[in-house]
């Protein structure tokens, strides 16, 4: 792919979970399930429901960096009255990743041609896990994430920072994320964004897109 050397495309940002790594929250409720001394919360779906559907937003607030690791893990310990450590509590908050089939060799390839930056709304003890765990995401030049910077997509001054970061105009950039609201929260900076449905899917639309 020997792309953006004469287009205008400059900057490439990926959104981490569901396009660079698949997850699931269904792990998580399954792990802390088995320490709740809530009856309620012995089921996963109900865990599930509380601390991810409907939640308070509090996951939103850990994710902006409004809360510490320690302060988070205290909340979820209460709320959901385990009787869990934070070292074992951490494991099962983080140990739910696996990396998308074929994005590695893409990024590689990307990195010959473009900037590559990661924006992500993620928290301390993940993102943590994940620099220790994937090497895919040292490939990026760059990481924007909600729990350093305060800001958390689709708030337009994330993209904006992502932008002013890497010294690009909006045209110049493409952001790919599998959340709609996400990728309408980029469009309305001017950035071309696309929604992620498969790695070959993404990679015909940045060939298509750098080579207008």
């Amino acid at each position: 792919m020997g792309l953006g050397v004469n287009g205008m495309i400059r900057l490439i940002i990926f959104d981490l979970g569901k396009v660079i790594l698949d997850f699931s929250h269904l792990r998580i409720a399954e792990g802390l399930s088995r320490y709740s001394k809530d009856k309620r919360y012995q089921d996963p779906g109900n865990m599930m429901e509380d601390m991810f559907l409907n939640g308070s937003g509090i996951i939103a607030r850990y994710d902006n960096g409004d809360m510490t690791s320690e302060e988070f893990f205290s909340y979820i310990k209460k709320t959901f009255d385990l009787n869990i450590s934070f070292l074992q509590f951490r494991r099962i908050w983080t140990e739910i990743f696996t990396e998308n089939k074929g994005i590695g060799d893409l990024i590689e390839r990307l990195k010959k041609d473009f900037t590559l930056f990661l924006l992500s709304n993620t928290n301390e003890l993940h993102f943590t896990y994940i620099k220790e765990r994937f090497p895919v995401v040292h490939k990026f030049d760059r990481w924007v994430l909600s729990y350093e910077t305060g800001l958390s997509k689709p708030d337009p001054e994330i993209y904006r920072l992502a932008l002013s970061q890497a010294s690009v105009k909006p045209e110049e950039a493409i952001f790919i994320d599998d959340i709609a609201g996400h990728v309408r929260g980029a469009k309305s900076v001017g950035i071309h964004a696309v929604e992620f449905k498969s790695v070959e899917q993404i990679t015909n639309y940045i060939e298509e897109t750098a080579d207008e």
